[in-house]
């Protein structure tokens, strides 16, 4: 029976020590549980800001295509404007030209009509002094009695 009393006490050794061993694997799966529904929590906290990174991303992605579509209005209006100014620089240049056109003719003819003018005053002072007049009747007169002698 000695030998029983030791099986015995063997067994309630291990008996104790499986009891531990329990234990510890309660307290481990308890931790493990505990641990479990923190990351469960973080993973819902996580989903949620990457939802909300999302949204945010798709409405930043909204808001340059927006911008974008008014940016093509804006250059087209632009650009609109710019054939307007060009179209009238054109006909400002064109007025410019005739404008330059008339001037050049203006004074040209009053180049012209000052030359006309100045040769008319060299022609006419002869004829129209009372001097020249007077020896012009006489030359005429005489060249009229000259020829009524012949």
């Amino acid at each position: 029976m000695p030998e029983d009393s030791i099986k015995i006490a063997v067994l309630e050794q291990k008996l104790l020590d499986f009891s531990n061993i329990v234990h510890k694997l309660d307290e481990a799966i308890s931790k493990l549980s505990d641990v479990n529904s923190n990351i469960m929590k973080m993973l819902a906290v996580h989903d949620e800001r990457i939802e909300q990174c999302n949204k945010s991303d798709n409405l930043i992605l909204k808001l340059i295509d927006d911008s974008k579509e008014e940016n093509l209005k804006d250059h087209k209006v632009v650009h609109h404007r710019i054939d307007d100014v060009e179209k009238v620089l054109e006909k400002m240049e064109e007025r410019l030209q005739d404008v330059s056109r008339i001037k050049w003719m203006t004074i040209g003819t009053g180049i012209v009509l000052a030359v006309l003018a100045a040769a008319f005053s060299t022609l006419a002072s002869g004829w129209w002094t009372p001097s020249e007049m007077q020896v012009l009747r006489e030359g005429h007169s005489h060249q009229q009695s000259i020829r009524s002698d012949q």
